[in-house]
């Protein structure tokens, strides 16, 4: 093991934790996010928006466990989201980390939306929140990790780690140090803080917290995870994950190359005098910011696309047509879907006006449904309400292009 001396120590070693950015590029790119996340964020009708923030969550969990090498079927993680675990060991684990992830993004999510206010989402008492929820629901072979010297050791979740570890070719901070590094970042990122009253700074420093986060390797293991995790805490206090609609860990997993080289080239040293003031590179770190303000673009734009009123207006009209071809219920059923999709949720007797049949014709659309997972209901007053839901299985057919296209054509076969 290496004398103390070779890990960071003092908290002026990751500075830049602000990109210095001449060109004025990424505000440009900062407001563009703002603008598209703010476009995004008002297509749907409120209760169809949760519906879908539900339907995606199990996306977000996919991609952010498969960017740590856990590739869990996203018919697996239905499965388990349904209680059904494999009997195979190892796919039963991994679809538990899955489900783990998944409840957590939901309990962010839910304390956002129900007022609870979350001040600082870069204190150190939030992270370890994070870590904590995650890894108590974790399996226990999930629980170790390896130190620098290559000891197995026992995760201690929500605990800061107190061994040494190097992720490829950067040694983290001291371990006896992290308390004063994530004390720096927490009081630096803090969204409340008089330094950060510009929203357009806030949410460049989305991107370099992002990074600095990764950087500090705060935990023994699970640092991805709860770095990814809070990234999307930050975008909801700033109001722009558009309602669980997009997922900063899609973009991320598609470019996974592009992604850890970034990580990996912003945790150099300056290169030379004209590279910032700071001890780390600033060229690199704007190259990151600039990297992970365009993915979050891309991805608002490419599920502005998918959500698309007339596009999913077709899309459900040829999907009703294909699963009443295929028996699996009436051809009325799609104007139900389409109705739904864009009001949210409609009542028994209005489902009767718009397929135009029977009491007893619109039960049995009803129960079929149901019984695809397409469709609950709830009776409210006196009226019985319908209300939308999105199966993963059905998601080549309704959302197409959100998982890669092999799991798709898995997932095609079985309907």
């Amino acid at each position: 093991m290496p004398n103390n001396i070779d890990f960071y120590t003092t908290v002026d070693s990751m500075e830049p934790l602000f990109p210095d950015d001449a060109s004025r590029e990424l505000e440009a790119l900062a407001i563009e996010l703002i603008e598209k996340a703010g476009k995004l964020s008002g297509v749907l009708n409120p209760i169809t928006r949760v519906a879908l923030g539900d339907f995606l969550r199990p996306m977000n969990s996919y991609y952010s466990n498969l960017i740590e090498g856990h590739d869990t079927h996203p018919l697996d993680i239905e499965r388990a989201l349904n209680n059904d675990f494999s009997k195979d060991k190892i796919n039963r684990d991994l679809q538990k980390e899955a489900l783990a992830h998944i409840n957590l993004h939901k309990y962010i999510t839910e304390k956002y939306a129900s007022g609870v206010e979350i001040r600082n989402p870069a204190s150190g008492e939030f992270l370890k929140e994070i870590h904590k929820k995650f890894y108590d629901h974790l399996p226990e072979e999930f629980k170790f990790a390896k130190s620098k010297d290559n000891k197995k050791l026992k995760v201690t979740p929500g605990e800061f780690r107190k061994a040494e570890v190097e992720v490829v070719k950067h040694i983290a901070p001291f371990s006896a140090s992290i308390d004063l590094f994530a004390h720096r970042f927490q009081n630096f990122y803090n969204p409340t803080n008089a330094n950060n009253k510009s929203k357009i700074k806030r949410i460049i420093s989305i991107a370099a917290s992002h990074h600095r986060l990764a950087w500090i390797h705060p935990f023994l293991d699970g640092n991805g995870r709860v770095v990814r995790l809070f990234s999307d805490a930050c975008f909801m206090y700033e109001g722009l994950d558009a309602f669980g609609l997009w997922s900063i860990s899609r973009g991320l997993a598609r470019s996974n190359n592009n992604y850890k080289s970034h990580l990996a080239n912003a945790d150099q040293i300056k290169l030379n005098n004209y590279d910032g003031r700071g001890n780390l590179s600033n060229k690199y770190l704007i190259e990151f910011c600039g990297y992970f303000l365009k993915v979050a673009i891309d991805q608002i734009t490419f599920m502005t696309k998918v959500i698309d009123a007339e596009t999913m207006a077709n899309r459900l009209d040829a999907f009703g047509e294909l699963m009443a071809l295929r028996n699996y219920f009436k051809p009325e059923a799609k104007y139900i879907l389409t109705e739904l999709f864009l009001k949210g949720k409609i009542s028994k007797s209005d489902a009767m006006r718009i397929t135009n049949t029977s009491d007893k014709t619109i039960k049995i659309i009803a129960e079929s449904l149901i019984k695809l997972e397409l469709l609950y209901t709830k009776k409210e007053g006196i009226h019985m309400m319908y209300y939308a839901k999105y199966p993963i299985k059905f998601s080549p057919l309704l959302f197409p292009g959100l998982y890669p296209c092999d799991k798709e054509i898995d997932m095609m076969n079985i309907i």
